[in-house]
């Protein structure tokens, strides 16, 4: 029996090896449909790639090019970057990610007791327990690293201990590991005009969002979006600076973990929206598109006018931003931008319909929460109590997204109405 056995177990795994790695593309085409997301087809297939590629719609190997690229990876560095593209939310970025969160994993003990009693009273604690008790009750329950539950002890830790660049450094040394980065690595033309076809839906959101809020033409604030991808990353999902910026749109720690919401960096809508909600603040001061723009680069609302500091990279950043706009002031069409920008458009309508993850999230979500300053009269029936860390009141709402407080300010008026940012509150 066992002479008879062998040669028939060698067959069946030789036809079980065919069948997996199939020239067929009905065969890929079939196991695409059966899959949950192409994100996981993607992931369960990565040892027949130049089979099933081959059988891939022309939508479907825009995707795959444009995760994949530049195309190096080891089996566990293609996996990651197909789990992280996946994510319906950004929790589980950081609970599979723990490097992102060195910094508060490093420096949580720099957390004072004060701002430890009041996360905990914020967090419905009815007595405050001490930080060692805490902290390991996250490790029972799997908590360490949920970073939206965590989100006040994670900005406090950093106001208390301030820029660490070589947490910095091991960010960005564990992103090339886990996902095959080469540092400063851009994309190219093609790349980058398979990326703003690929993600037109998340542009397409993002834009009318942002219009609206900076009351600006919906084609002005896409322009907008689409040159600071151009100038960030030329469309690599998964570009990594020397410096500790990450993604698309090149977002440092304090983007993407701690100014609002924390947020998958190579996520590129909740990239987009983390830019769009800086370029609305400094909108909202400097009034004008231009000065948000040299504001988002380099912190003024004045720099890079009047020819000043014309040699420095931030203006340079500036002046390339005002070069292609006005480049492009007459153009209507998404084609004609992607062109002028890369030789190439690659916007086919069926990408719209790819079985792809897709981020949910509008811009109020990965808005900062901030705290209302309520001068006298102002709400007084609704204003309560609220408390700064060193122990004086002020009334407000409670904490609130920060355009919730703009829409007060709006009908009260910026002086009767003042706005003081969460990591200074205690609640």
């Amino acid at each position: 029996m066992n002479r008879i056995f062998i040669p028939i177990f060698i067959l069946l795994l030789t036809q079980s090896i065919y069948a997996v790695c199939s020239d067929s593309k009905a065969f890929w085409q079939s196991k695409i449909n059966q899959s949950q997301s192409l994100e996981q087809f993607f992931m369960d297939n990565y040892e027949c790639q130049p089979n099933f590629y081959k059988a891939l719609q022309r939508s479907e190997k825009i995707y795959f090019d444009t995760v994949v690229y530049p195309n190096y990876l080891s089996k566990a560095q293609y996996q990651n970057r197909w789990f992280a593209m996946s994510l319906a939310n950004d929790t589980d970025f950081f609970k599979k990610f723990t490097f992102f969160n060195n910094y508060f994993t490093t420096h949580k003990n720099s957390i004072t007791s004060k701002q430890m009693q009041c996360f905990q009273q914020q967090r419905g604690f009815q007595n405050t327990l001490p930080a060692h008790t805490f902290y390991n009750e996250l490790n029972r329950r799997g908590m360490s690293h949920d970073v939206s539950y965590l989100y006040p002890l994670i900005r406090w830790a950093y106001v208390n201990k301030g820029i660490d660049m070589t947490l910095s450094a091991k960010r960005v040394k564990g992103a090339e590991q886990q996902f095959g980065i080469k540092k400063g690595k851009v994309g190219d033309s093609e790349q980058f005009a398979r990326y703003i076809a690929l993600f037109d839906e998340e542009y397409e959101s993002v834009t009318t969002e942002l219009a609206n809020k900076m009351s600006i033409a919906k084609l002005d604030a896409y322009k907008l979006l689409v040159i600071i991808t151009y100038l960030e990353s030329r469309g690599n999902i998964f570009a990594v600076s020397k410096t500790g910026a990450f993604g698309p749109m090149q977002l440092t720690l304090h983007f993407y973990m701690m100014y609002g919401e924390p947020n998958n960096p190579f996520n590129p809508k909740a990239s987009m929206i983390k830019l769009a909600n800086k370029f609305v603040h400094y909108n909202r001061e400097g009034r004008t598109l231009d000065a948000s723009v040299i504001a988002y680069k380099s912190g003024s609302l004045n720099k890079c006018r009047n020819g000043a500091g014309k040699n420095s990279a931030d203006c340079k950043y500036y002046h390339a931003y005002k070069r292609y706009m006005a480049e492009m002031q007459n153009m209507q069409t998404k084609s004609e931008i992607s062109k002028h920008m890369t030789g190439k458009s690659y916007f086919y309508p069926e990408l719209a319909s790819l079985k792809r993850a897709r981020n949910q999230n509008g811009i109020e979500h990965y808005e900062p929460y901030q705290y209302a300053v309520l001068k006298v009269g102002v709400l007084g029936d609704k204003a309560r109590n609220s408390f700064y860390l060193s122990g004086q009141s002020f009334k407000s709402l409670g904490k609130m997204k920060r355009g919730e407080i703009y829409d007060l300010q709006d009908i009260y008026g910026a002086s009767r109405v003042g706005v003081i940012s969460d990591k200074k509150v205690c609640w």
